[in-house]
């Protein structure tokens, strides 16, 4: 027959227990780190699950704003035109999935070199030859962007080359001897 052991001397007793304490403490931590709201549940399970959806969408508006500017270098306006508002689309994107202030700058940079590219391709291919009335169309979408990017951005360079294309743009607005001429239809 079987020898009887003392209660307090069983080692699958005592592996047990300390199994049975560390269970406990890690149900209590858990319940501290519980959710208290459906919305902290919510936010919680989100961040848990998504990838991080700011390094690409930055990586892709940097994509496009170099081949904008390869496209405007090799005089392809409207392909850059395209790839311009596509970079300042991507970047936008990007500075609301950002985590830190540091990275809602960067990609608030990058947005506002793509939109001056792009107003500085709207200013050149509104403004005609004297001769040829300028598209105010183009000039004031470009006006409204250079003031944008005035109104978010907090860099002093980008600021200043905005400056510099608002006034130029406003300057361009204004109308000239031949604009008083109506057009031909």
């Amino acid at each position: 027959m079987r020898e009887m052991q003392e209660p307090g001397r069983d080692p699958w007793a005592i592996g047990g227990l300390v199994l049975l304490a560390v269970l406990s403490v890690g149900a209590l931590q858990l319940y501290r780190s519980a959710p208290q709201t459906l919305a902290d549940a919510g936010t919680r399970g989100l961040v848990a699950v998504r990838p991080s959806a700011f390094g690409p969408r930055v990586r892709r508006a940097e994509e496009r704003l170099v081949t904008a500017e390869a496209a405007r270098a090799a005089r392809q306006d409207s392909a850059a035109m395209v790839n311009f508002g596509a970079a300042a689309e991507q970047a936008w994107a990007a500075r609301g999935f950002a985590d830190t202030p540091a990275d809602s700058s960067a990609a608030l940079n990058l947005w506002s070199r793509a939109v001056l590219g792009r107003t500085e391709l709207l200013l050149q291919t509104g403004t005609g030859p004297w001769w040829r009335r300028d598209d105010n169309e183009r000039l004031q979408e470009a006006l409204t962007s250079a003031q944008r990017v005035l109104a978010e951005s907090a860099d002093p360079e980008i600021r200043q080359r905005a400056e510099a294309l608002r006034r130029e743009t406003e300057r361009r607005l204004r109308p000239g001897p031949l604009e008083w001429i109506p057009r031909r239809r």
